[in-house]
């Protein structure tokens, strides 16, 4: 299913409107979002929501997608510094809520093995929000990953270390990530794909248009009626309406 919006604020209110009524109906639910540009408008909606009171995320799980390898928390400009200060601390999740990957472990394969195990565990990801990048790739998930895998070590693409950096005040060395895998999305109960911008219009068309195949990851949406993708009108105008 496609939606589009007008905005890229109506598409974030949309967007934050699906974990909001996630978590009235089920404020257990295991909870997958993204780092990145596009999720910044529905975290500082959830964000200004939890403060009213209006939803609550005490009871719920998150589960951190993915980290540059070698990065952490307290690296400015890794995936969890993000999400720290975009969303998990302004929402107030305490330390227990959270499941991530330790992208500086001596043990990358055991970090794998042990978020997969907690979100089997967990029963599964209730909902998965994920952006998309230039080549089509879904978290880390480069093309010609294996639509069939679980958590994994990822060798980085030329283009996702060329887009990385702008999450850096400064040039920073990127070669691999650790990631949840494709077939941690096809899994989850609910998965929404978000993109927003005329940059991600053509990579969008082929999504929704083009062959189904690993060496564009984000295809797989064509293979699921039930996965919702929501675009604002920029990143749909190339679709064919």
């Amino acid at each position: 299913m496609v939606q589009i919006y007008p905005t890229y604020d109506e598409l974030s209110l949309a967007a934050a409107g699906q974990v909001a009524q996630l978590l009235h109906q089920k404020p257990e639910a295991v909870l997958c979002l993204p780092s990145g540009s596009t999720p910044q408008g529905m975290f500082k909606i959830l964000a200004d929501w939890s403060k009213a009171g209006t939803v609550d995320f005490s009871r719920c799980t998150f589960v951190g997608l993915d980290e540059w390898v070698g990065l952490g928390p307290d690296d400015e400009g890794s995936c969890r510094y993000w999400l720290d200060r975009d969303f998990l601390h302004p929402v107030g999740f305490r330390a227990e809520q959270i499941i991530y990957f330790d992208a500086k472990s001596a043990d990358l394969q055991g970090q794998c093995n042990w978020v997969n195990q907690k979100i089997a565990e967990l029963g599964g990801l209730d909902l998965m929000v994920l952006g998309v990048g230039m080549n089509g790739h879904l978290a880390l998930n480069e093309p010609g990953t294996s639509f069939g895998c679980y958590a994994h070590l990822s060798e980085l693409a030329p283009i996702t270390v060329e887009v990385g950096q702008k999450y850096f005040a400064k040039q920073t060395p990127l070669t691999r990530g650790i990631t949840l895998g494709l077939r941690h999305a096809r899994e989850a109960k609910k998965l929404l794909i978000l993109a927003s911008g005329a940059a991600k219009a053509e990579v969008m068309r082929q999504a929704l248009t083009g062959p189904v195949t690993e060496e564009f990851p984000v295809s797989l949406v064509q293979t699921d009626e039930q996965i919702l993708v929501m675009l604002d009108a920029d990143a749909a105008s190339e679709l064919d309406r």
